[in-house]
């Protein structure tokens, strides 16, 4: 499968891409201007690998190292983001 080429994403985007790996972004963490996001064990739950994404606003630009980091903790796998954002993006 061909990987695309990292390139930033604002932070809309990239929480919508996450959601169609299961990701949810509980509102009601995280502080200031970071927001939590959580890949769920099972549905409804809030257990499971999380991270922490800064932002300020929803059109605020998530450097690809940042990008990276998240999908590594929250366990998916960085050809499979990349290439279906490719053919969906």
């Amino acid at each position: 499968m061909p990987r695309r080429k990292a390139t930033p994403l604002r932070y809309r985007d990239l929480v919508r891409r996450l959601r169609d790996f299961g990701v949810v972004e509980d509102v009601r963490r995280g502080k200031g201007s970071e927001a939590l996001l959580i890949k769920p064990v099972a549905p409804g739950s809030k257990n499971g690998p999380r991270t922490t994404v800064r932002h300020h606003s929803e059109h605020d630009t998530i450097p690809v190292g940042t990008i990276s980091a998240a999908l590594r903790r929250l366990e998916i796998d960085p050809d499979d983001f990349w290439y279906l954002l490719n053919n969906l993006g």
